[in-house]
């Protein structure tokens, strides 16, 4: 255990303690970053007055309070009867499950006000709200989100729920605190020979660990900033409780993992979003806004073959096993079923291609999360995203400079080709020698880095280089501090502002939250949709009839994924006949239809009917998630047709 220098309290240590209570009193500096965003009150006025401008097509309700009494919005957006938009497809988008998530939560509220303005504009928009419903929990965790607007400003990701994570029969005694008075609680960094870190050699405003292997010693300690306020020599370590809602579903729930809860769904509002999923099954597509993101990058997927068991005559079913036999029990599912895989890189690329990014960057999963267990217990089309991190944003630079040098190439091509030309023909008649050296260069300036080239916190150099030039009121600079704690050592306050790599700037959220709102409209209209394509029936004499009917899905995913099948979660397509058992000489009245594959896939179903006395059929196809449609075959009553 680290050495430490005891005193006792001096009146100047008091002042301090007490200029740091009082410094929750002032507001903190947030220049560009603020706007934009919004508290509590300011997102539920907003819904509110959006909702009662626009009553036929959105409707807004509480469906729980935080600890801190705020509430947990829903938003509910669809044209029809309410019965109507509770059985068809619907989509669900969840933002704000995390606390420092805000960047969703605008690009959720203006995808929102976007859908109810453009409907009567825009084709697509109302065939969205005609035909689909929509649901958006714009802020699952208003209490963390709170922070960005506290004073002082800390972020956090989880609840306002008292814990003791220290084990010491204390609760929330040991946070962090502003001991500088600058209204932010950033970072410390304290000069100590058994630190882990050293500054790093490229850019001495950042600290990298040290690589023993390369003989580097340790000269820096890197905590939050605070005091050891219950005397452990911990510092920091029993702050602000709370549960990470994107910690708490059950799919892979780690248990008595730091934020994860007491167990799965613990919380008011995840167990009110678990409740919303299963009491509406008609949601096939969901989007939610996190730290998990499956589109930033292509995911993991299966490699071995897909199936196992599933729903009768569904998406997934697997033959029956001899009588007798036991199955061998099927291992809990890891990664995206193969089958579903491509759907899942096709809405990446979308994705993407929509925020502007050339290439993608390393998906993310994260245990307990929301979207995962749609996915992987639920078996719906879960897509996630985060809607801004410092390596999108440095894609998005490095894909503006590449299309800006191509423009100059291309420029500077079409002006002097006839140059160029020349220098070509000059080149392949040169000294052959003069000719290798040239590619020997050429081979030094492409060729593969320097070894021992510094590569540990590439990223962090490369953002802070662009807060530089976009947003320099986001690093605070290093201050020396005399620390109570740390009399004879010598303390920095200063580093990375809280949000500096979730809550982009105004700026870039004004183009961010439209890119996003943009593909979520493109994400909508991708839905199952089942239609009848042709309905046939054949008088064979006596009052008999051949019936077909064909089955289709015009829309873009299958009517069942397949580990949607393997779940059992999302039930079979069936085709239904309004005729008595006793009619049907083949067939059933209710038939069960494999899954149908989007873009124009189809399910034929065949009947023998006797119907005396019958001139048309009600037919209804039932699609969980597609849809219902329903139609009345007239019988051909003429013989041989």
């Amino acid at each position: 255990m680290k050495s430490r220098k005891w005193r006792t309290s001096t009146w100047p240590e008091i002042a301090l303690v007490l200029a740091a209570f009082l410094s929750w009193t002032a507001q903190a500096p947030r220049g560009a970053l603020a706007a934009g965003y919004m508290d509590a009150k300011a997102l539920g006025k907003r819904l509110e007055d959006t909702a009662e401008s626009h009553r036929n097509l959105m409707r807004v309700k509480r469906v729980a309070r935080s600890l801190g009494e705020r509430p947990v919005w829903l938003v509910e957006l669809g044209r029809g009867s309410a019965d109507g938009r509770r059985t068809r497809p619907a989509m669900l988008v969840v933002a704000g499950i995390e606390g420092n998530d805000l960047a969703g939560c605008a690009a959720a509220v203006t995808w929102i006000e976007r859908l109810v303005e453009q409907y009567e504009e825009d084709d697509a928009v109302r065939e969205i709200l005609d035909t689909t419903t929509i649901y958006v929990f714009p802020r699952l965790n208003p209490d963390a989100a709170e922070s960005f607007f506290a004073k002082p400003t800390v972020e956090t990701s989880v609840s306002n729920k008292p814990a003791d994570d220290d084990h010491d029969g204390m609760i929330d005694e040991d946070g962090p605190e502003d001991l500088n008075g600058d209204g932010w609680i950033t970072w410390m960094r304290i000069e100590d020979p058994e630190g882990e870190y050293i500054l790093d050699p490229d850019e001495p405003r950042l600290l990298t660990k040290a690589d023993e292997t390369k003989g580097e010693v340790g000269a820096w300690r890197y905590l939050v900033e605070g005091r050891d306020n219950d005397g452990d020599e911990l510092w920091n370590e029993d702050g602000h409780g709370g549960v990470n809602f994107n910690r708490n579903f059950p799919y892979q729930y780690e248990w008595f993992a730091p934020a994860s809860g007491l167990h799965q769904v613990s919380e008011t509002a995840t167990r009110a979003l678990a409740d919303f999923v299963v009491e509406h099954p008609n949601i096939g597509i969901i989007f939610t806004f996190g730290a998990a993101d499956n589109l930033i990058g292509t995911p993991k997927g299966e490699t071995g073959p897909s199936g196992g068991r599933g729903a009768p005559g569904g998406a997934g079913s697997a033959p029956a096993e001899p009588r007798g036999r036991r199955r061998a029990p099927r291992k809990a599912a890891t990664a995206i079923n193969a089958d579903d895989l491509p759907y899942y890189r096709q809405m990446g690329e979308i994705y993407r291609k929509t925020l502007g990014l050339k290439n993608g960057l390393e998906a993310r999963s994260q245990a307990g999360s929301f979207s995962d267990w749609m996915y992987f217990h639920r078996g719906r089309f879960s897509l996630a995203a985060q809607a801004w991190t410092p390596a999108m944003q440095l894609e998005l630079e490095k894909a503006k400079r590449k299309e800006k040098e191509k423009e100059e190439e291309e420029k500077e091509e079409k002006v002097e080709s006839e140059d160029a030309e020349e220098k070509k023909e000059q080149s392949a008649t040169s000294d052959p020698e003069r000719k290798n050296e040239g590619e020997q260069e050429r081979g030094k300036a492409d060729g593969p880095r320097k070894d021992g080239e510094e590569k540990r916190n590439k990223e962090d150099r490369a953002f802070l280089k662009w807060l530089d030039d976009n947003a320099p009121d986001m690093f605070v600079p290093w201050q020396a501090f005399d620390h109570p704690d740390f009399v004879d050592r010598r303390v920095e306050i200063g580093g990375f502002a809280p949000f500096a790599k979730t809550a982009p700037p105004e700026p870039i959220l004004e183009n961010l939250v439209t890119k996003h709102a943009d593909f979520l409209t493109t994400l909508a209209l991708r839905f199952p949709r089942i239609g009848i394509r042709k309905m046939e029936s054949k008088h064979v004499g006596e009052s008999v009839y051949e019936v077909e009917i064909q089955i289709e899905n015009t829309g873009y995913v299958p009517t069942t994924l397949t580990h949607g099948g393997i779940t059992r979660e999302v039930h079979p397509t069936r085709i239904t006949l309004d005729l008595d058992d006793k009619a049907f000489l083949s067939g059933t009245r209710m038939t069960r239809l494999s899954a149908i594959k989007g873009s124009g896939g189809m399910e034929e179903v065949r009947y023998i009917l006797h119907v005396p006395d019958c001139e048309q059929i009600k037919v209804s196809v039932v699609s969980m998630l597609g849809g219902t449609v329903e139609a009345t075959l007239q019988l051909d009553r003429e013989e041989g047709r």
